[in-house]
């Protein structure tokens, strides 16, 4: 080789040598921008959930002292039936502070869209590789003749194999376990993974907000049970004893009402799906 060709080589070498740097440089500083955005998702999440649960939390106290004075209220109606639809028509209003305070932490609100949003965004970036690796995988099996299938072989009643689409060379039993490994690996994936935390999340929380719904629908039954025990007393005393019933069926009417938008604006349990 002439020297002319020998220093044309080294430069084109140390070129490619430059550029791979380069780039492997470029490779780390952008993981390391996608990992410090990723934490930075995960520090809002965090965040936003313990201020739900805190406000969550509130309400279920509130409802248990309305479960208490209601207790006490049994005990006296009889005595005071108009003090009793005045005290009913303010704990169904109290009622109905706490259940609308409970779905506005528990619904899925507007403020956490673009989180969520994000949050996703950066679940594609990061399932870019192990969507790769299993389509790496797949070509893999496709170029040796060896095709993945959806299910299990299939085999005929005579012993012959019949797999349709298997080459003369190719063990079904290879095909079905080379399918199953790639299930595994996608499945077993950080971001898999993560689904499923996120999945079994609103599962709870979806219970905890039936069960507090009942809780506040237990609460409002009781308090028109009293309310219709005292009524046609209070309603005895004149215009003021009317009023004050009045008064307490209007705030029952819409306890009700808040009651049932709130069933329908929290979060349902999520449904899983075959694979």
């Amino acid at each position: 080789m002439s020297p002319v060709a020998s220093t044309s080589t080294a430069a084109l070498t140390g070129f490619a040598a430059v550029a791979d740097a380069r780039a492997e440089a470029l490779e780390k500083r952008r993981e390391a921008k996608q990992k410090e955005a990723e934490q930075a998702i995960e520090t809002l999440k965090q965040a936003r959930t313990a201020a739900k649960d805190v406000q969550k939390e509130m309400a279920r106290r509130k409802l248990e002292q309305i479960k208490q004075r209601i207790a006490m209220l049994k005990m006296t109606a009889s005595m005071d039936p108009e003090g009793t639809a005045r005290q009913i028509a303010a704990l169904s209003r109290e009622l109905s502070a706490a259940v609308k305070a409970y779905a506005g932490a528990a619904g899925s609100g507007g403020g956490g869209v673009s989180v969520d949003a994000s949050a996703a965004a950066g679940a594609q970036t990061l399932g870019a590789g192990a969507s790769a690796d299993a389509a790496a995988g797949a070509e893999d099996a496709v170029a040796g003749g060896e095709p993945v299938p959806a299910a299990e072989p299939a085999v005929a009643t005579d012993g012959a194999e019949t797999q349709e689409g298997v080459g003369q060379d190719d063990k079904p039993d290879t095909a079905a376990a080379r399918a199953a490994e790639l299930y595994r690996q996608i499945q077993s994936s950080p971001e898999a993974q993560a689904r499923e935390r996120d999945r079994e999340a609103r599962k709870a929380e979806a219970a905890d907000a039936e069960d507090f719904l009942k809780q506040a629908r237990d609460l409002a039954k009781a308090l028109k049970d009293i309310l219709q025990k005292v009524a046609e007393a209070a309603k005895a005393k004149g215009e003021k004893g009317r009023e004050d019933v009045e008064d307490a069926e209007k705030a029952l009417g819409q306890l009700t009402q808040d009651i049932n938008f709130a069933a329908g604006s929290m979060p349902a349990a999520p449904v899983a799906l075959a694979a």
